[in-house]
């Protein structure tokens, strides 16, 4: 679900970092994702202190989801590292 702009009133997408991507994959993509800016194709980079309360505690659930579904896909990534050793 996008989330409106606060200044323009059009849709905000999450930041992508192809560089974040390029150095740590999946993961470093969903971190990204999670922590970076909220980007709008009028008005730029959106700071989530100018979003709604309400929209802002929304942002802050789904970035932990995100950073928890990153640490879930580090995790298993390593895992199975590991006992491809083995």
């Amino acid at each position: 679900m996008a989330h409106a702009c606060p200044r323009c009133g059009k849709p905000v997408q999450r930041g992508y970092s192809p560089g974040a991507q390029f150095t740590a994959g999946l993961v470093g993509a969903l971190f990204y994702a999670a922590f970076g800016p909220f980007q709008c194709a009028t008005c730029g980079k959106i700071p989530t202190s100018e979003f709604p309360p309400g929209v802002r505690k929304n942002i802050i659930l789904t970035s932990a989801g995100l950073a928890a579904a990153g640490v879930v896909l580090l995790v298993g990534v390593l895992c199975l590292m590991a006992i491809g050793k083995h």
